[in-house]
């Protein structure tokens, strides 16, 4: 497969492709339905939403808003993994091009979109008033955007104080991974050090598999490196990534730390195992040379708070007993 190609499907991968605490991001409502809500004799109540992206998804959920629609329900369930999205809620198609008959069908007082999805606005304003969600720009600092659109949908959805529980909450969950990492970095044994073992001293690389040969490396402006950078967590990966922050790479660009561990996140694409079990440069970077490797499971990785927390619940699973238990890592070649 041609570089190129491979570089256009990683940019649209984020549009085709937790445990928290439940008590757990969007502009205000349209005009009509603000008056509407501020008039003294109409009781507020929360809008009708059909949501076309998944990390708002999350976060309503996360507060206990049932959507009445959202895109590609069973792919969201697999890739977000939690909240899932209960039955009952319709599945309105795809992200970027959901069934116009059934939106109709479902009349939902607003549409939400992210800023990537503007494309279609005018198609989707002719059912319902549409409000978009920029998490995810050039500017990078996906939690702290997330943080303001969870307050942003707070608001929205008559669920201030949901969403106010949803950022303590997912700081709380961070706050208890670093105080594991760091428990970790000050218990270690002597004979263990970076160049020994996967643990939380030593710079990662964090990768989704294309193929057999190439893997999307997360980095700036990533939503996972804000959280590796709240676990005091050196990420490998010095590369150019894109707005959604992630970076296209061969697997010869992940021998430039000797010392580095790699996690990579499953499932794998079909047959890559078995491509990576025959693959000797695989098989000689120093990570995998050196049993420095594990699976994360899956993640959404252009999600919110939600998949925040639970991110830095599983890097503390990951990175904690590696210390010392290295027979707990896992090759890809070995799944």
């Amino acid at each position: 497969m041609q570089r190129r190609t491979l570089l256009r499907r990683a940019a649209l991968l984020p549009l085709l492709c937790l445990d928290l605490p439940r008590a757990f991001a969007a502009s205000g409502a349209s005009a009509a339905y603000a008056a509407a809500s501020a008039a003294p004799s109409v009781p507020a109540r929360a809008p009708r939403v059909v949501v076309l992206d998944w990390g708002l998804v999350e976060t309503l959920l996360a507060m206990g808003v049932m959507p009445a629609g959202v895109a590609e329900i069973d792919s969201y369930n697999a890739s977000v993994v939690a909240p899932a999205v209960p039955r009952g809620v319709t599945d309105v198609g795809l992200r970027l091009a959901p069934s116009l008959e059934l939106l109709q069908q479902i009349a939902p007082d607003l549409i939400l979109i992210n800023s990537s999805q503007e494309s279609q606005r005018e198609m989707l304003e002719r059912i319902a008033p549409v409000r978009a969600f920029a998490v995810y720009t050039d500017a990078g600092s996906p939690y702290r955007r997330s943080c303001e659109v969870t307050l942003q949908l707070g608001k929205l959805c008559k669920r201030e104080a949901a969403a106010q529980a949803l950022i303590d909450g997912t700081q709380h969950a961070i706050d208890t991974a670093r105080a594991r990492l760091d428990h970790a970095r000050t218990s270690a044994h002597d004979e263990h050090d970076a160049h020994d073992a996967l643990g939380p001293a030593a710079p990662l690389y964090l990768i989704r598999f294309f193929d057999g040969r190439h893997v999307g490396v997360y980095g700036a402006r990533s939503l996972f490196q804000d959280v590796m950078d709240a676990l005091a967590l050196r990420n490998a990966w010095r590369g150019p990534t894109d707005y959604w922050g992630i970076g296209v790479a061969g697997l010869e660009q992940l021998a430039g730390a000797p010392d580095a561990g790699l996690l990579y996140f499953d499932p794998l694409p079909a047959g890559v195992d078995r491509q990576l079990a025959s693959n000797r440069l695989w098989r000689a970077l120093p990570p995998v040379a050196g049993g420095r490797v594990a699976a994360l499971p899956p993640f959404w990785g252009f999600g919110m708070l939600p998949s925040a927390a639970r991110f830095a619940g599983a890097l503390a699973d990951a990175l904690t007993p590696a210390l010392n238990e290295p027979s707990a890592l896992r090759d890809p070649q070995h799944t």
